[in-house]
């Protein structure tokens, strides 16, 4: 029965638009390390296929089938490629298999060098990312991939995808110029933990909460002109964050000209810039719009974060947050400054994850803030306090303007905005940030 079922799926792939990994050698409905190793094979060689083809320009995941990946090595130099991901591709969860190698951090779609490339689909990717948070938590190896990663791309549209419980981020893009993405929807089911702690015994010794994610960012671009439009994300992390660029770069050596709009942010740590640390190339964002996006219990919701380094410059400049709506504030509403959060694996940013509680923050004089605008901004049902707005003395931030934002809750911890060393203005504002000149 299985194999009669698999000759009509090729079949009918066939006849389907697009050239179909099963005609590569893809294995359906299959997660072991065979079937794993020959999905990504049958990807990587349909890539190919279609880069020479005169006719077919689609790679096809077919409707209705499954197919267990590791990480699809080498698609690089492509032209006016589709991917068509009408089924599901379902990241492997033997996280300690040597087949992932011993880095991290490509993407399980990794894109390289290429150009007018579409991804979308009626389908889905399934990082099965519980499995991963869990090693890297308990061993301390971080091998987690990315579910899409694209690299020093033009011309690019990623749409309608479903994107599930990536390992790391959902989508990072490097380096690129012109690209939208939309109507995206991208979620982290910590519901999925449990089952996974209950698998392995642990769910009755254990609190009764689940492990929170790790790094699982929706959409990290970097590079110059970019739109993200009508995208809903529930991912307990950045929703969108934009990575700076700087004199390295390829397409820009700043990271500029995007547009962020129409979207909805559940359980999400911001519509956020950075982190930004100084580079002796001059890291740098600026002229971002975030615009027209609601939030649904936020963490954070406007974030904008430096980092720590002692060597070069850092710029953010020119970040507009407009019509923006927050319904419950889980940490922050706001937090302009330095990055309040130690990474994995990292020696710690410095900054007290429970500042101003714990009164430690060490600001960055090396990356500048300025020209930082809120318009029509509503918060509501904030626990802890308005917001956090911390700059340097010997760079303080400059050019700050707040327009028409009310931020009310029963703040727990204060009343007032935690505010140094901040000059702008404000127009209608309640609280209004004490320390604005």
């Amino acid at each position: 029965m299985r194999a009669a079922f698999a000759a009509l799926a090729a079949c009918c792939a066939s006849l389907a638009a697009g050239m179909s990994i099963l005609n590569f050698g893809a294995i359906p409905n299959n997660s072991t390390a065979f079937a794993t190793a020959a999905n990504s094979a049958a990807i990587l060689k349909t890539f190919m296929a279609a880069n020479v083809s005169a006719v077919d320009r689609t790679v096809l995941i077919p409707s209705g089938l499954n197919f267990s990946l590791y990480y699809v090595p080498g698609v690089a130099n492509m032209d006016n490629i589709t991917l068509q991901i009408d089924g599901v591709l379902v990241v492997n969860n033997n996280v300690s298999d040597p087949a992932w190698g011993t880095q991290g951090g490509e993407g399980v779609i990794d894109i390289t060098g290429s150009s007018n490339i579409e991804i979308t689909g009626s389908g889905m990717m399934d990082g099965q990312g519980y499995d991963w948070w869990w090693y890297t938590i308990l061993s301390g190896v971080d091998r987690r991939p990315h579910l899409i990663r694209m690299t020093r791309c033009v011309d690019v549209l990623v749409h309608n995808v479903y994107l599930l419980n990536s390992p790391q981020y959902h989508v990072l893009l490097e380096d690129m110029m012109n690209v939208v993405v939309r109507d995206l929807v991208i979620q982290v089911d910590v519901e999925k933990q449990r089952a996974l702690l209950e698998a392995h015994g642990l769910w009755q010794n254990s609190t009764g909460l689940p492990t929170f994610p790790l790094n699982t960012d929706g959409i990290d671009p970097s590079g110059i002109n970019v739109l993200i439009d009508n995208v809903t994300i529930t991912n307990y992390d950045d929703a969108v964050a934009v990575k700076p660029m700087n004199g390295g770069g390829t397409y820009s050596h700043c990271s500029a000209n995007m547009t962020i709009s129409n979207s909805r942010v559940s359980m999400g740590v911001g519509m956020t810039i950075g982190s930004v640390p100084p580079n002796t190339n001059i890291n740098c964002v600026q002229d971002i719009l975030f615009e027209n996006i609601t939030f649904t219990d936020a963490i954070k919701a406007l974030y904008i974060k430096s980092n720590p380094g002692t060597n070069g410059r850092g710029i953010i400049n020119n970040i507009t947050y407009r019509n923006i709506v927050v319904d419950g504030s889980l940490w922050y509403p706001v937090w302009i400054g330095p990055q309040q959060q130690h990474q994995p694996h990292s020696s710690g940013t410095g900054c007290s994850f429970l500042y101003p509680i714990v009164p430690v923050c060490p600001t960055q004089p090396l990356v500048t803030i300025s020209n930082i605008t809120l318009e029509n901004v509503a918060f509501s049902g904030g626990l802890t306090l308005p917001g956090v707005l911390l700059c340097d003395p010997a760079t303080p931030c400059t050019g700050f303007r707040f327009i028409n934002v009310t931020n009310t809750g029963p703040f727990l911890v204060s009343p007032s905005y935690v505010c140094e060393n901040v000059q702008g203005t404000t127009d209608n504002v309640t609280p209004a940030p004490g320390c604005f000149a």
